[in-house]
């Protein structure tokens, strides 16, 4: 009981972050696609897309809003299997939207660490955990 309160405590004020519209660049060059928030090199084809629900974190907390929302999904994605399978394609758009932030986390071994240990606190939390999640994905979180 003591760590579901625990759990919903520290939910609740890491995903008290706002969500707002921005324009993303999506950069096709040399046969690969990135997606960036600035405006591609002039040699690179260029779209810009509208963006809905793209993390907007506070100063100082992107890394850690990063890695409470991947270690969430990750702990939703494994434990409920129609709910993996509804949100892959959403969870993939928010990777490349958030692709410096998402490669930031998985590259450095300090905060691998820490996305594993959330991830580990999180394996037995309740499914009602899984709800922000799906709705910011969907772009619906206020």
């Amino acid at each position: 009981m003591k760590t579901s309160i625990a759990l919903l405590a520290l939910l609740a004020g890491a995903l008290h972050t706002g969500v707002q519209a921005q324009t993303m660049f999506k950069c096709m060059q040399d046969g690969k696609t990135v997606y960036q928030a600035e405006p591609c090199p002039s040699n690179a084809q260029q779209d810009a897309i509208k963006t809905r629900g793209v993390l907007q974190p506070g100063p100082g907390a992107d890394v850690e809003r990063t890695i409470e929302f991947m270690s969430t999904y990750r702990a939703c994605a494994d434990a409920i299997r129609m709910w993996a399978d509804e949100m892959a394609p959403l969870y993939a758009d928010w990777r490349a939207l958030n692709a410096v932030m998402v490669t930031r986390v998985e590259k450095d071994r300090g905060l691998q660490e820490k996305y594993r240990a959330r991830l580990d606190a999180k394996r037995n939390g309740k499914a009602g955990m899984c709800r922000d999640v799906a709705l910011e994905l969907r772009g619906r979180r206020q």
